[in-house]
């Protein structure tokens, strides 16, 4: 589809998604079919469409590099972010995607053997006191949670830093003002550990989509600017 407009936003909403999970990106290839077969459109534009989807299916878990790289990282004894039963070391996990939070929240709890009490998800789907209640359960230390898996809904005026001060970002936001929101839930004031902040980084190989060290490329660029056109807040601050 090499058509401007709407057609080449798409594209980007669909190189988005991938770079999230393929089951984001699945979703995301199902919703425009369903456009595109109630607009009538030419059954190639559907076939190229349906042909790339079958390939999204056949992703599975054990072959999805971004996930088994997390897995290997929550399970190694020698990493910080080993998930453990200990009360003050609980993990934040965000993604943007809520089929990347459900195919998370669904292939954790089986692979690290978690009871349904110690993970937990975090989405703008649920009712706000259903948000609540997790949110103080995962300050609690007699709570069972030990993981929390979040929509960027959570990235915004909540405390998780009470009994946490590990946070992986699973993918990578497109934005530097959702980079700080992530980090400053378990990187504010009262934080009395160092925070440990893991990002999850897509490689391509592909020399046309070069993934999110591009994006990464861009968010540093854009940093360079503002420090640029406003200054060190730390001249402000005092703090260097």
């Amino acid at each position: 589809d090499r058509r401007k407009g709407a057609h080449q936003l798409f594209k980007t909403v669909l190189e988005k998604a991938l770079f999230s999970s393929p089951a984001a990106c699945l979703q995301s290839v199902k919703n425009r079919l369903k456009v595109l077969e109630k607009n009538g459109v030419p059954d190639t534009e559907i076939s190229g469409l349906e042909t790339f989807a079958h390939a999204l299916e056949l992703i599975y878990p054990e072959n999805f590099s971004k996930y088994q790289k997390l897995l290997s990282i929550l399970k190694d004894k020698n990493s910080k972010f080993k998930l453990t039963k200990a009360f003050d070391q609980r993990l934040v996990i965000f993604t943007e995607r809520i089929e990347t939070l459900n195919f998370l929240y669904k292939n954790l709890s089986l692979d690290l053997k978690l009871k349904e009490n110690q993970i937990q998800i975090l989405h703008g789907g649920m009712s706000d006191i259903d948000q609540q209640k997790i949110v103080e359960d995962f300050g609690k230390d007699n709570a069972s949670v030990r993981l929390l898996i979040a929509s960027d809904v959570a990235s915004e005026g909540i405390n998780l830093h009470y009994l946490s001060h590990h946070l992986i970002h699973f993918d990578i936001p497109w934005s530097l003002m959702v980079f700080q929101q992530r980090n400053g839930r378990i990187d504010r004031y009262g934080q009395e550990k160092t925070p440990y902040i893991l990002y999850l980084v897509n490689q391509s190989v592909n020399p046309e989509i070069r993934g999110d060290l591009r994006i990464l490329e861009l968010l540093i660029r854009k940093d360079e600017e503002a420090v640029k056109n406003i200054g060190d807040p730390s001249a402000l601050m005092g703090v260097y």
